[in-house]
């Protein structure tokens, strides 16, 4: 049977669909329509049992001749919308040049009005883009933060988040069998909201951590939103927790002791004419910006570089030969420009961490009628999707070893790949690494979270031997479920053993990280 929470995502998308689409007639230039199994609602069942992760596993079935033939575009009808689903880098590349008419705003106010409470209709305006009749203040926000996630204000950050991380490598080895999902949700939920929130953290009572992630993780019958405060009481609850914690952070000037990102942040909602009670609650998906997709992202490269030996091995080596420094007290310190300058492997290894685990599905609203590549339809009101697996497989983008996990991927230079074809095809050109969105949407905090994540993996691939607790490295089950990340968090955790690496033991260990060097050389879509 189906649960309570999946029939009110049913809910959902009939009535997103219905009040997104103008109407299914079809037009022959349109993409051809992709039947399901089961007839006029199975492609709602997908999204069930699936989640966003169902346009992904559409294009996978392209290569099943017998389900249907290889379309570089195809539609979904479903029921009262209709979806078109890219698997072509050409048709990406098509829609990235139409991007005026393709919009992301009606998202972003679903998430700001239900995700965030915001309801107030004057705040919905102001935040509304102006391509939707809004003032457009929300992209005027995005703007004005965009340029805190880099130069000297990512410095400082970087400074924090590094103070903060060895405590909790030192901890690891104290317990022989951990949780190593839960591990890396704590330590990167501590380290990320405190280099951003400064001394003031709400986020540093562990009460509001935990309501962040029951609120993360509860998130679809509050989207929702078919009277929210019952079906989605537990993500209603810890909401209120959270925007109390921000409120009173607020209240105490935290902005002013915190990053450059959370004052510009505050400051500029705030001078929009928002409120201080409506701006907490702006602040809230704040944390799924910094938290959602790094955790998973933590577990996964942890999880490919242990469950790889031989891997492993080359790392430590490349690690401990260029990034390593002992002081004359003996102090091991990890240089996180070195990391990035100097081991290559490591950055390389991590990108395709990334192509392979993403299962992310940028979508947009079409606002008006396009011809795509002088051929395909897409129609005003309708949805288009741009699923990840379509782009991190194509042989087109990425050669022969497509479906190879290569950890040297991004080292080689072009003219060493083996295959002579494989020389004419570079996914920078054709933006088929989308682990950091689609342009011109591409992630801001990239560079913040690629220093967390590397700089972590790198200290915890020195000082520790990691095994699983069931003898073998089975990738856990992900939560299709959990709409807002695109890094496949875990359903459940995942126990392993931890061992101190006998050259490493009772050493003091710490971060470096170096003044201008926190943006890390990292492909994008």
């Amino acid at each position: 049977m189906l649960e309570i929470s999946q029939l009110l995502v049913l809910s959902f998308f009939v009535a997103l669909g219905y009040g997104v689409y103008h109407g299914c007639q079809g037009d022959p230039r349109e993409p051809p329509a992709v039947s399901s199994e089961i007839p006029v609602i199975g492609h709602l069942l997908g999204m069930l049992r699936y989640g966003f992760e169902y346009f992904g596993l559409q294009t996978a079935d392209q290569t099943d001749s017998k389900k249907h033939p290889n379309y570089p575009i195809f539609s979904l009808n479903m029921l009262f919308s209709k979806a078109y689903v890219i698997t072509s880098p050409a048709l990406l590349q098509a829609a990235q040049r139409n991007n005026k008419f393709l919009s992301f705003d009606p998202f972003l106010m679903t998430s700001t009005e239900r995700i965030a409470g915001v309801h107030s209709r004057k705040v919905l305006k102001l935040l509304r883009g102006k391509q939707s009749g809004g003032d457009g203040i929300a992209g005027e926000i995005m703007h004005a933060m965009t340029p805190t996630l880099f130069g000297t204000a990512l410095d400082r950050m970087n400074e924090r988040m590094v103070e903060l991380l060895p405590p909790f490598v030192d901890e690891l080895g104290d317990a022989p069998t951990l949780d190593l999902y839960s591990w890396c949700q704590h330590a990167i939920t501590v380290a990320s909201t405190d280099a951003t929130y400064g001394p003031l953290n709400p986020y540093k009572d562990k009460v509001v951590e935990d309501a962040f992630w029951d609120f993360e993780s509860n998130l679809t019958p509050l989207l929702v939103n078919i009277l929210p405060w019952l079906t989605a009481r537990k993500a209603w609850e810890s909401r209120k927790t959270m925007i109390s914690a921000i409120l009173k952070y607020y209240q105490n000037n935290g902005p002013d002791t915190g990053s450059e990102l959370a004052s510009v942040r505050y400051r500029r909602t705030r001078d929009a004419g928002i409120g201080i009670e409506d701006t907490a609650r702006l602040e809230t998906p704040m944390a799924i910006a910094l938290l959602s997709n790094t955790v998973p992202a933590t577990f996964w490269t942890l999880f490919d570089l242990y469950s790889r030996p031989q891997l492993l091995h080359d790392i430590r080596k490349e690690i401990e030969l260029n990034a390593l420094h002992v002081a004359t007290d003996g102090t091991h310190i990890i240089h996180l420009a070195d990391l990035r300058d100097k081991c290559p492997l490591l950055v390389s290894a991590f990108q395709e961490i990334l192509r392979t685990r993403t299962t992310s599905s940028p979508m947009r609203c079409v606002m008006k009628d396009i011809l795509l590549a002088d051929q395909y339809l897409i129609k005003a009101g309708t949805l288009l999707n741009m699923p990840s697996e379509a782009m991190s497989r194509n042989q087109d983008v990425w050669g022969s070893t497509a479906a190879e996990f290569d950890p040297r991927r991004y080292m080689k230079p072009v003219e060493s790949v083996e295959h002579p074809e494989d020389r004419k095809k570079d996914p920078r050109r054709v933006g088929g690494f989308m682990a950091f969105g689609v342009s011109p949407i591409i992630c801001p905090g990239r560079h913040f979270a690629s220093n967390e994540i590397l700089g972590l993996a790198a200290m915890i691939a020195l000082r520790y031997d990691i095994s699983p607790e069931s003898g073998v490295w089975t990738p856990p089950q992900r939560n299709s479920m959990a709409i807002v990340s695109i890094m496949g968090p875990l359903k459940e955790g995942f126990k392993v053993n931890v061992k101190r690496r006998k050259e490493f033991e009772e050493k003091r260990w710490e971060f470096q990280p170096q003044e201008g060097k926190g943006r890390f050389p990292l492909m994008i879509g």
